[in-house]
Parts: structure tokens; sequence; C-alpha cells
């Protein structure tokens, strides 16, 4: 780097230069003026906004936030005045020279470079689109939504096409719904889905990945394709965008799949996802982990002493896996940023690891996840087993109760709790956020018999689905239970291999959906067929949600049965319908 020129600290004050102005460069600012009112603090941020809520974007688009200015958390001069620190927007940083601690910068509005010296930097750079195709990604109807511009520009899109009849692109034909094609079934991608189907759009997701959210297990990630599918949204897996065609004036009137299937689309929306942008840490000599994200200590510090990184650009380590990544939660970035911050201002406290714990919600359904998946857990060689349960999120007996649909993930050979994940309506978060602070205390699956969760029959139970998870833990651990799980059972049939899966439900609810070659005996009249049952057969036992198996389970197995299973969350883990 040539130094030309650079505004030189003439005071004996500690000079911190942060670079990304989002949630870990403001949490950063913020801490080290906390610790240092001397620091000089400047932050360097090539958008025109800092400090705004970039996942409260699809919910602007969607109509449910009125006003994009509610998006921002704070603008420059409040953040200047109330923190007392140099903010300078529209100014991208392109070079970092940790030897000579100077950096260089552009100036967006003028296009002129200039130089500036630091004692600590402070890299937030957050992460960088995933781009398959330059063409595409610059066509006139392709969006992405990083941005508050981005947010704006794809509501007014929306708005047009739905505005008022419009031609197809080929046949000239008058078409009453447009059509949308989603490439990316992760977060943002899925959380526009709101905002196309309430304008009538016909939408198609093109995921690459075996299901949609591939940081999920399937088996709480069906119930949303599921549910998805009977809303009329196409979901495309294993499959990726290979060609695309385009009118004369660059828009993209259809995409062409990986299998050869011709999509029309009036509206392409780029959710494939992100990766950390490392640009400027990598063109300096920054360490980049195996991650492709920069490598820090403890202290947030870099390969360089002098530089910190924080947020998405940066590397985390899993709590339970001790895997190190990035894992673009606002809620790392800022705790790292907090770090960071204090950090350069001349603190020594730690950032040690995370449990990445997040929620979204499609239409009306949430999911979360706390920990890893029991896929993860596999790959990571760990003996690990998996409980599914279903369980109402309140008394039933109160109004508008709703089922959540749980995964809890644990180690078979100590009990630890490694994950957890949830889908439902309601009270989704409060379970998964339990689940959190549970997996850090490093607690057993049967511990959570001893939780003591509040009670009142608005918000939950007096036998609590944790507690429940609890007590199936404990049964397990007393060899009382033992599962099979929805693929095993699927496996062994698809295999044709011998045997008896009995039904406890009534006729009623067997009638109305069952396991094909299920035997329908309810659980009130199985005492009275035991004889009819062979004792040397595997036997699998199912109801609704695995409670009334279970006492099926210990009558046949305080009979004499050796070879029995209870089905690991029932019929409902079979069909996963919400």
């Amino acid at each position: 780097m040539k130094q030309k020129k650079f505004n030189k600290n003439k005071s004996n004050a500690l000079k911190i230069l942060i670079i990304g102005g989002v949630a870990a460069g403001t949490s950063a600012a913020v801490k080290a003026r906390r610790r240092s009112e001397k620091a000089e603090i400047v932050i360097y941020e090539k958008y025109k906004y800092i400090s705004y809520g970039t996942c409260g974007l699809p919910y602007f688009v969607n109509g449910k936030i009125d006003d994009i200015d509610d998006l921002i958390i704070n603008t420059v001069h409040q953040f200047e005045k109330r923190f007392n620190v140099n903010v300078k927007i529209l100014h991208e940083v392109t070079e970092i020279d940790p030897a000579k601690k100077i950096i260089k910068v552009k100036d967006l509005n003028t296009g002129r470079h200039f130089f500036d010296n630091y004692d600590k930097l402070i890299i937030t750079t957050g992460t960088a689109q995933l781009v398959i195709d330059e063409k595409l990604c610059n066509a006139g109807n392709t969006f992405s939504l990083r941005t508050i511009d981005e947010g704006l520009m794809l509501k007014d899109y929306i708005g047009f096409l739905t505005g008022g009849d419009k031609k197809e692109p080929e046949s000239g034909i008058i078409s009453p719904r447009p059509s949308a094609v989603i490439v990316g079934g992760g977060y943002i991608g899925l959380e526009v889905i709101d905002a196309l189907l309430l304008k009538g759009f016909q939408v198609v997701v093109i995921e690459k990945m075996h299901h949609i959210l591939p940081a999920f297990d399937f088996e709480i990630i069906e119930y949303l394709e599921n549910y998805l599918a009977d809303r009329g949204v196409k979901i495309l897996k294993n499959t990726e965008i290979s060609s695309f065609e385009q009118k004369d004036n660059n828009s993209v009137t259809s995409v062409i799949t990986s299998n050869g299937q011709k999509i029309e689309s009036d509206l392409v929306f780029l959710g494939m996802g992100a990766r950390p942008d490392v640009r400027l840490a990598r063109q300096c000599g920054l360490n980049i982990g195996n991650s492709e994200a920069i490598s820090v200590n403890e202290y947030m510090q870099t390969s360089d002493p002098d530089t910190y990184a924080a947020g998405d650009c940066c590397e985390c380590r899993d709590f339970v896996s001790d895997i190190r990544q990035s894992y673009y939660l606002a809620s790392i970035a800022n705790i790292q940023g907090r770090c960071a911050g204090y950090n350069a201002a001349g603190g020594m406290e730690k950032f040690i690891d995370s449990i990445p714990t997040s929620i979204i919600k499609v239409l009306d359904i949430a999911a979360a996840k706390t920990g890893i998946s029991f896929y993860m857990a596999k790959k990571l060689n760990i003996n690990a087993a998996k409980i599914e349960l279903h369980a109402l999120n309140h008394a039933g007996y109160y109004p508008q109760a709703s089922i959540i649909h749980m995964l809890a993930v644990y180690d078979k050979d100590n009990g630890t709790i490694l994950g957890f994940e949830a889908i439902g309506r309601d009270g989704v978060d409060k379970k998964t956020d339990i689940m959190s602070v549970v997996i850090r205390a490093k607690m057993k699956i049967w511990e959570l018999l001893d939780l003591n969760l509040c009670y009142h029959p608005e918000y939950g139970s007096a036998k609590d689905p944790l507690n429940m998870l609890g007590m199936i833990g404990q049964n397990i651990k007393k060899g009382e239970h033992r599962f099979i799980d929805v693929e095993e059972l699927k496996e062994i049939l698809e295999k044709k291999e011998p045997v008896i899966i009995i039904d406890v439900r009534s006729e009623g609810e067997f009638s109305r959906g069952h396991i094909e070659g299920a035997i329908n005996i309810s659980i009130d009249d199985l005492r009275d067929n035991i004889k009819s049952l062979d004792r040397n057969s595997k036997i699998v036992v199912h109801c609704r949600t695995s409670y009334r198996s279970y006492l099926a389970y210990r009558i046949l197995v305080n009979q004499g049965f050796k070879n029995v299973w209870n089905l690991n969350g029932s019929y409902q883990s079979w069909e996963r319908k919400i």
C-alpha cells in the first residue's frame, strides 16, 4: 500500500477504527466508549445507514411493518451525539496495512481516496452474498434483501406486478397470478414467502440441498415442507439453476433447473445465503480459519494482536461440537462486538464459545433450533439418540391450544443434551430458549424432569412438555422404554422385513389415516387381545403422540414380550403434518 496522506492522531488518546457499522460494529463502538471516554473512535461504513434491523426487512415487505424508518435503530446523528463516535458513512475501506497501522479509504460520494491511521482496528465486515451468476443478479426483476434500499425496491416491485393486469412473458395472455422463483430455501428466502402469497403469487422454491433450512433436521422441517405444499408453494429439492432466459429489457422470464425443468418467473428472489466477507483480512495477511472466516482468539484478536474481528466475518467456537465457524446470527455478532470493543479499548474480556440458537417465522409457523442437530451429531460420530415429542403449548382446556412438535438430541452414552428443535404456532421460542440454557448447563435428558417451570392455563401445562421429555429420558435410562425411529421403521417396511405394527388408537382415529399394514387394537382392548399376538415377532406399537403406545409397550413387556418397540413420535411423526 503506497501511503500518501492520513489523518495523524495528534493527541495521546487511543485511536480505534472500526470497519463496518451494523450489529457487531456499533456494539464494538458503544462498548469501547463505555470503557474509555478519551479514546478516539471512528466507524467506516460503506452503506448509507448504520445500526438497522436487517431481520425486520421481510416484515416491511409483507406490510407488517408500515414504515421502513422503524427498522433504523440509530441514525448517524443520534449515534455520534450519544456515544461521541465519528461515523463516516458511504466510506469503503479498500486496504489495511497492519504493519504501518493504516487503512486506505474510498469516499463513495466523491471517489476520493485517503488514508487513516489507528492504534487498534476492529473488522466487522459481515458477509458477502453468494453469487451464482452476475447477469442473473443484475437482472431488472431479480432481488435480494440485505439492505434498506433492497427492501424498498422489492416491496415496490411486488406492488407493481400486482397493481393491475399484466401479460405473460411469451404468450401475451392476461395472467391472474404473477409467479416468483425463490433461489435458496434458507431463512431470508422463506421469510419473503408471506409477502408473495399475500399478493397472490405462485411461488417455487429451488433448494440445492435435500431439504429447506438444512441446518435443521428433516424430522422437523418435513412439517414445514408439508405445510408450505398445502399452501400451494412448490419446493424443488436437490436442484439448482443451470441457466435462465431474459427479455430485451433485461428481466428474467424463466429459469432452467439442473434437471431441465423450465419455470416461468415474473420475479426472482436470491436467497441462497452468504459467506464471511474476509477480503480485506485476507489481503492484509490475517489468518483465515478452515471455515473461511477470520480466525480469532478468545479476546477476539486476529493473528495481528492490534487487529480484532467480530460478527459474521469471524469464527465462533460451537459450545457443543467444538467446531469453529461463522453462524450469521445478530445475537452472536452483538456479543462478539461488545467483547472486541472492550478489549480494543484496553480490556481483557473473553468470548469463549456460543450455542447457536435461532428461530424463523414462515407464514404463521415458527421453527426454532438450539445446539446441534441429530444429523450433525451422527456426522461427528457421537452416539446420539433423539426423542420426538408432540405436546400442546398450554393447557388443552384453555382456548386456542396448539401443538408444538419437538425433537431433543442427546448423547446415549452419558445422557447429555446436545440439541433441540421445535416447530409450531405458539410457544416454540420459549421452549427453545429454555433448552439453550439447559445445554449450557450440560444437563442430562432425564434431568429435564426436575425443571420447575411456571404454570398457568394460558401459558403452559402442569406437566410441561420439557418435563415430559425428562420423564421419557428417565424411562429410557431405567431400561423401561425403547424407541424405534420413523426412518428405521420405513426402512424395515421397504426391505419387507417381518414386523407387526399395532396401532393402539381408537377405531375412528385409525380410519382417518394409518400406517399401511398396521393392526388396529385400541389401548383399552389390548389386554383382551394379547393371546392373538406372536411373542416371537418384532412388534412396533404406536398411537398419535406415543403416550398411549408407551402404555401398550409396558403392557406387552410386562406380559413377557421381548421384542417390542414404541414408534418415536408415533403417528404424528409418521405423517408430519402441522
